[in-house]
């Protein structure tokens, strides 16, 4: 048992690894103002690597599933790393190529992040993409049900942007759980430049009926 969880330990690790090389793959490409013959080189390795993967796509009914809770046994949240269970999730998943790399943690009731957003994020000139910042909100806001002993889905989240959110800056990141009244949880967050708000949301989620009965 010892050596399973050594090796998937290690599967993980590669997994991961695998991912951030394609994230800053993701963000040269976005980036980068390479020549025609450079671009067409690259082109040849992403097909290559394409090429390579592709036998191994797991597709079909189930699949869409372990984007939120993963496919390895045992593998839940941590105190100090809240978004181990969602590790395909498109907005903190470790193994997912688009997610910015945000860091999440549980402080008492509360839930604590940072994040760096690359070029890749931006919307604005020099700011985060405010659709991007709605994305993790509702990922920040449903780990502050999680940690309180809850989950829901989102039924409404709202978004003031009170001023521009930098890119290449680290943001901190807050969320609490205010309330639950029967399967509705109130919950609210906040992103801080230097202790500065920069946007606020509030959300309620909605727990699953089936939920209550357990």
């Amino acid at each position: 048992m010892e050596f399973q969880q050594e090796e998937a330990a290690k599967d993980r690790d590669l997994v991961e690894a695998v991912n951030r090389e394609a994230g800053e793959l993701i963000r040269l490409l976005r980036c980068s103002q390479a020549p025609d013959q450079v671009l067409a080189t690259a082109t040849e390795h992403i097909q290559a690597a394409m090429k390579s993967l592709a036998p191994y796509l797991r597709q079909g009914e189930g699949w869409s599933t372990i984007s939120i809770a993963s496919d390895t046994p045992g593998l839940g949240w941590l105190e100090d790393d809240l978004t181990r269970c969602m590790p395909y999730s498109p907005v903190s998943g470790t193994c997912n190529p688009v997610a910015p790399p945000i860091r999440m943690w549980r402080d008492g009731d509360e839930v604590r992040g940072e994040v760096v957003f690359s070029p890749t994020y931006a919307g604005p000139p020099n700011s985060v993409h405010g659709g991007i910042i709605a994305a993790v909100f509702d990922e920040l806001l449903s780990m502050a049900n999680v940690i309180s002993g809850n989950a829901g889905f989102t039924g409404t989240l709202s978004i003031r942007y009170q001023r521009h959110t930098p890119l290449d800056r680290p943001i901190e990141l807050w969320a609490v759980n205010e309330r639950t009244s029967g399967r509705k949880l109130f919950c609210r967050g906040e992103m801080r430049v230097d202790g500065q708000v920069t946007a606020s949301a509030e959300g309620l989620f909605i727990r699953p009926a089936t939920q209550m009965d357990s």
